[in-house]
């Protein structure tokens, strides 16, 4: 069994998802940069309030966490948008079983994506679990996250509890930022995020 951890930031945003309906901006992945950045300046102006937004206290356990892992520097990705996962997933042979444990606001088990690329953000999980039909799947989730698709509710193991990560091993390691649901303001939280696993035992 290849273990994958994956890290969404936009789970760890101090926000409900009531509130990032009302002060986030729409749209997904495929916004250009510049018109992302534009419409975060705009939310900032009409809400000034999302500048105190801050991150929530699993944040510091999951970088406490990273600092305590042992992994390969080649199996550890750091991405602008989720949909980025399924390159080092198919870098994995296809007769590995996988699990992937799955740190995010969103399930990314939808359906929905425009243009000629299938894969985006939020279905990349049910492009993965399309080709390898025997991937394992625990997703650790917000308490208000949306736990439904087209079929129903979300169709494998999930739980409000990160620290569920410490019974699992792990072969590689994703994070993205999701900026298009991460406030910029935030961008160095990221990044610190990110920095802490090079500051484990990374052979």
């Amino acid at each position: 069994m290849v273990g994958i951890l994956s890290i969404d930031f936009d789970y760890f945003i101090e926000a409900s998802f009531k509130e990032r309906e009302i002060y986030f901006p729409k749209g997904s992945d495929e916004i250009p940069k510049d018109k992302l950045k534009a419409m975060w300046k705009e939310r900032y102006f009409r809400y000034p309030k999302l500048k105190e937004v801050g991150v929530i206290d699993e944040y510091y356990f999951l970088k406490k966490y990273l600092k305590l892992m042992s992994i390969n520097k080649n199996h550890f990705c750091k991405s602008y948008s989720h949909k980025s996962i399924k390159k080092v997933i198919d870098k994995i042979p296809k007769g590995l079983q996988i699990k992937i444990v799955n740190i995010d606001f969103h399930h990314d088990y939808y359906h929905y994506y425009n243009g000629d690329d299938s894969i985006n953000c939020s279905n990349w999980l049910r492009r993965v679990i399309e080709e390898r039909p025997d991937t394992e799947v625990k997703w650790i989730r917000r308490e208000d996250s949306q736990i439904y698709s087209l079929e129903g509710r979300f169709p494998f193991e999930h739980t409000t509890d990160i620290k569920e990560v410490i019974n699992e091993k792990f072969n590689f390691v994703f994070i993205c930022r999701s900026p298009e649901w991460s406030p910029p303001h935030l961008s160095d939280k990221f990044e610190e995020l990110a920095m802490s696993i090079f500051e484990s035992k990374i052979a």
